[in-house]
């Protein structure tokens, strides 16, 4: 069975939200997830890598839209 390696805890948090099932496995002190590899996934993982790129955040708002501090 192959896995994909997590260890970005957004990243995590959101493929375990869509109800992936996880594997935690502890190394060298750094906890990471494993989830089995299916195309389910992969489509997960690219929609939240292009979500990612075109800056859209959790609220729907853009950079362009987001006030600057």
């Amino acid at each position: 069975m192959k896995y994909f390696k997590c260890e970005s805890i957004r990243l995590c948090r959101y493929l375990y939200s869509l109800g992936f099932d996880k594997k935690s496995v502890i190394e060298n002190e750094t906890e990471y997830w494993l989830f089995e590899k299916s195309s389910r996934l992969q489509e997960a993982l690219d929609f939240f890598f292009y979500m990612r790129k075109t800056g859209v955040n959790e609220n729907g708002k853009t950079k362009e839209t987001m006030p600057r501090y």
